[in-house]
């Protein structure tokens, strides 16, 4: 009788799996601490981000501050690349047609606008949204 061998291998399987597509739930954080000179990780929520069409927020203390580039004309997948070597990791992109279209193939895209701004210093921690359509479309 290996039927219930094998369901209970399969179950405990399964429980491993879930549990690694999201380990911060498991993580709580009690008694730990960074190691030294170790960053923390970056939050989806940032708390340096500004509201369109407001001046920046400066990072948290002992954040990193940087330009932010302009990637205005950009095609989408370079904007990406670049903000990442400029040290900005949390990016997201929406259609700026208000088609809801995913931005699935990021090379078939181009970037019309972008918040924060080119040019404007902010913390590293802060989220770049570009506003985007398809790369044989004019931007509004």
């Amino acid at each position: 009788m290996r039927t219930p061998h094998a369901l209970a291998l399969l179950a405990a399987a399964g429980c491993l799996a879930l549990t690694a597509c999201n380990p911060q739930a498991a993580d709580t954080g009690a008694g730990t601490s960074p190691a030294p000179g170790a960053t923390a990780p970056a939050s989806t929520a940032p708390a340096g981000t500004a509201p369109a069409g407001s001046a920046p927020v400066p990072p948290k203390a002992g954040r990193t501050a940087a330009a932010v580039p302009d990637f205005v004309g950009q095609v989408l997948q370079d904007a990406q690349d670049g903000a990442q070597a400029a040290g900005f990791y949390l990016l997201s992109s929406h259609d700026a047609l208000g088609k809801n279209r995913n931005q699935v193939l990021d090379r078939n895209w181009k970037v019309c606008t972008q918040t924060p701004r080119g040019g404007t210093t902010t913390g590293t921690d802060t989220k770049i949204d570009f506003g985007t359509v398809k790369n044989e479309e004019t931007c509004p």
